[in-house]
């Protein structure tokens, strides 16, 4: 290839295919350009800068994507938990009001267990009371029957009457059997009869009576006694002196006198004033057959004790 002179003399020669340009030829008489540094240098940094950015914006990309999705998961997420803290709730309440209620219940339910077991204690003691209370009663009929099987002799010849007088067993003896007119004496059929009688009521050494004397309205006239009252008061403690030499216990003994003032038949009549004249032998309640006293209340019917 021909080579020739530029206008600086230098020959020339063209470039070969495929290599680079030589550079332009130097003016005679101008200094050559320095390098431009700084505007590489700037250029360099643009293009780092530029892939920097490029790379940090592909990544907070990525990031950005991976952030988004995530979230989306845990918005769901959150979603669902706040869905089942919802119906966790609604189902607290409804047990909290079922757990109300079946405390209702419950406590309900101890009131009438309780109530119930009250009610059945009480009807124990009831039975048990009605219970006690039929013993008692069948003793009672059961000592009455044997009362008036006792007596069923003297009952039979007229010398005594068994009746029932106020809830009380009465063995009454007609005045006439055994004392005279105005008298408070007996008479030997009177202290037979009563002798008998002792002699019965001495079987039954822990019952108590109480021997009554009764007279009819008629005035006394002629008699020792200042009246009626005193004539009867005088005939019931002759009968319980008696009673007493017959074998019984003074102390399950009281006589009392009513006079006129508790007849038993219509003292207008001749019959009527000879059944008001009488003596009445008063079976008085053994301490089982009477209510229970009130609590603080002792028995002071017990004689004190006597030391030695």
């Amino acid at each position: 290839m021909a080579k020739r002179p530029d206008d600086s003399g230098e020959i020339m020669v063209p470039p070969k295919p495929g290599s680079a340009a030589p550079p332009p030829p130097r003016q005679a008489g101008k200094k050559p350009r320095p390098f431009p540094v700084r505007l590489w240098a700037w250029a360099l940094l643009m293009t780092a800068g530029t892939g920097a950015g490029g790379y940090f914006a592909w990544n907070y990309r990525g990031d950005k994507i991976h952030a988004e999705d995530a979230l989306g998961t845990v918005t769901t997420e959150r979603d669902g938990f706040k869905a089942a803290a919802e119906i966790d709730h609604k189902q607290l309440g409804e047990c909290q009001a079922s757990v109300t209620a079946l405390s209702g219940k419950a406590k309900d339910t101890e009131t009438q267990l309780t109530q119930t077991t009250s009610a059945a204690a009480d009807c124990k003691a009831a039975l048990q009371a009605a219970q006690a209370a039929k013993e008692e009663s069948d003793k009672r009929i059961a000592a009455l029957a044997n009362f008036q099987k006792k007596f069923s002799d003297m009952v039979g010849t007229g010398k005594i009457k068994v009746s029932g007088r106020r809830g009380n067993l009465v063995l009454e003896l007609p005045s006439e059997v055994l004392f005279p007119s105005g008298q408070a004496e007996l008479s030997e059929t009177g202290e037979l009869n009563v002798l008998q009688v002792g002699l019965i009521l001495k079987e039954f050494p822990d019952r108590r009576y109480l021997v009554v004397g009764h007279t009819d309205a008629a005035p006394l006239s002629g008699s020792i006694y200042k009246d009626n009252w005193e004539l009867s008061t005088a005939r019931a403690l002759t009968v319980t002196r008696f009673l007493v030499k017959a074998g019984m216990k003074a102390s399950n003994l009281i006589p009392a006198g009513e006079g006129e003032h508790d007849p038993v038949a219509d003292n207008a009549t001749g019959s009527g004033r000879a059944r008001n004249r009488r003596i009445e032998i008063i079976l008085l309640p053994a301490i089982t057959e009477l209510p229970a006293l009130p609590a603080g209340l002792g028995d002071a019917a017990d004689p004190p004790k006597k030391t030695k």
